[in-house]
C-alpha cells in the first residue's frame, strides 16, 4: 500500500493506542490488588525492619568475641550470664544490664561474658537457642543474642520459626546467613555437638540451682557470686567489685 493510499483510510482510532490503553488499565488494575493486598495483612506478616540492628554494632563491635565468650579470655573476672532470650521475661533485665557491662566492663578487657541458654519451660533446646549458637560459631553470638531480645515482641505476634530467625541473622553485618542457616539446620540433629553443648548449659544451670529467672554467676580472684530472680545493674556491679 501506498502512502497516497494509506492516507485515504477512514479515520478512527489506531490499533497501537487500543493496545497501550488496555495495558494501562491491566497495570492500574493488579497495582490495585497490590495495594489492597498490602493494606490487608496481618501485622508483623512481613519483617522488613530489625529493631536495634545498629545498636547492636554499636553495643558489642569491636569487642573481642570467640563462639559464646564476650571479651579477653584472660580478664580477671568471669561472668556467667543465664537467660532465655525468647522470652519477655528476660528483655528488660537483659537491656539493663548487659549493655552498660560491655562498654564499662568488658570492652576495657577486664570482664569476660559467657551466655548460657536457660529455658523457661524446661526445653533446653529452644529453636531460638539454636539460632543464638549458630551466630556464635561465627562469633556473633552476642549480637545475635541481642537482637533476639529486642524483637521479642515481633516474634510474638509472627511465628517464631527459621524465618524469623534467619532474619535476625541476616542483619548482622561480616555475619554469613548461608553458613548460619546450614550450622542451624544441622544443630537441630539430636546428636549434634550443638543440642549436646545446649543439654549441658542446661545441666549446669540445674546443678547451680539457677531459679527460673536471669541470672549471673561472677567469678574471679576473691571469689564466686551467684546473682539470682534478674539482678540489677547496681547488684551486678557490686558483685564484680566483690570478687576481683
Amino acid at each position: 500500500m501506498t502512502r497516497a493510499s494509506s492516507e485515504n483510510q477512514p479515520a478512527g482510532r489506531r490499533p497501537g493506542r487500543i493496545r497501550i490503553l488496555v495495558v494501562l488499565v491491566v497495570a492500574f488494575v493488579a497495582m490495585a490488588i497490590a495495594i489492597t493486598g498490602i493494606a490487608t495483612q496481618e501485622p508483623g506478616a512481613e519483617f522488613q525492619d530489625v529493631a536495634g540492628a545498629g545498636d547492636s554494632q554499636r553495643i558489642f563491635g569491636g569487642v573481642r568475641q570467640l563462639e559464646d565468650r564476650l571479651g579477653p579470655d584472660n580478664a580477671p573476672v568471669q561472668i556467667q550470664y543465664f537467660a532465655d532470650v525468647q522470652n519477655s521475661t528476660y528483655r528488660d533485665q537483659f537491656l539493663d544490664t548487659i549493655p552498660a557491662v560491655v562498654d564499662s566492663y568488658v570492652r576495657d578487657g577486664g570482664v569476660k561474658l559467657l551466655l548460657r541458654n536457660r529455658s523457661l519451660s524446661r526445653n533446653a533446646q529452644q529453636i531460638s537457642f539454636y539460632g543464638v549458637e549458630a551466630a556464635a560459631l561465627q562469633n556473633y553470638g552476642w549480637q545475635y543474642a541481642y537482637l533476639m531480645v529486642r524483637n521479642q515482641e515481633e516474634a510474638e505476634q509472627r511465628r517464631l520459626d527459621e524465618k524469623f530467625l534467619e532474619t535476625l541473622a541476616e542483619a548482622i553485618p561480616n555475619l554469613d546467613p548461608l553458613i548460619w542457616r546450614d550450622d542451624f539446620e544441622e544443630g537441630q540433629d539430636p546428636d549434634s555437638a550443638m543440642t549436646e553443648s545446649l543439654i549441658d548449659q542446661d545441666k549446669l544451670a540445674i546443678q547451680l540451682e539457677i531459679r527460673d529467672a536471669p541470672a549471673f554467676l561472677v567469678t574471679g580472684p576473691n571469689g564466686t557470686e551467684i546473682l539470682q530472680d534478674g539482678p540489677d545493674l547496681s547488684q551486678l556491679e557490686l558483685a564484680i567489685a566483690e570478687v576481683r
